[in-house]
């Protein structure tokens, strides 16, 4: 004989699962609070053009690499400056495909700072698309996480101009 089935049973195994739905949902919503996707995220956008401040080559049979220390400068959308520093490493395949990767580094007046690691890659003398993550930063950006798109450009050899579109939050100190 199964007594699973009879209703005393049954009114019990309904009872249970009530609370246990009742104790997850209100788990879920305590910790929800604390989630960092909770978080409200801040846009940006900004402008940037930097130039080769220095050109290491590595030549072989498949490539070319050139590691390039770049200095510029950004354009916030609200017209507040920022310095940018870059270590990249930049190649074309032998499909012709250019990439560049590698940290950035932004600067601002107020002493607030940004680490980010950019991937981008495209076709040669065009528009380059990738990403942008933010790793690190300190005051207004201190904590930040997120990321972004990168479209960038090379009006002249080792010039850049890049537009940055990117969500992040940050726990400002």
């Amino acid at each position: 004989r199964d007594m699973r089935w009879e209703p005393g049973n049954v009114r019990t195994a309904m009872r249970w699962e009530a609370i246990l739905f009742t104790a997850i949902v209100s788990i879920l919503g305590f910790t929800a609070r604390f989630s960092p996707a909770q978080t409200p995220l801040q846009v940006s956008r900004w402008r940037e053009f930097s130039y080769a401040k220095q050109t290491n080559r590595f030549d072989s049979r498949m490539a070319a690499v050139d590691g390039i220390q770049r200095g510029g400068y950004i354009v916030l959308t609200d017209g507040t400056f920022g310095r940018l520093w870059s270590s990249l490493v930049h190649t074309t395949s032998a499909e012709g495909r250019e990439f560049y990767l590698g940290f950035v580094m932004y600067d601002f007046d107020d002493g607030s700072s940004i680490l980010a690691k950019v991937d981008v890659s495209g076709e040669p003398y065009a528009k380059q698309t990738g990403t942008i993550i933010f790793l690190s930063g300190t005051k207004r950006f201190k904590g930040i996480a997120g990321r972004g798109t990168v479209s960038s450009w090379m009006p002249a050899k080792w010039d850049l101009y890049a537009e940055i579109d990117a969500s992040y939050s940050a726990t400002p100190e």
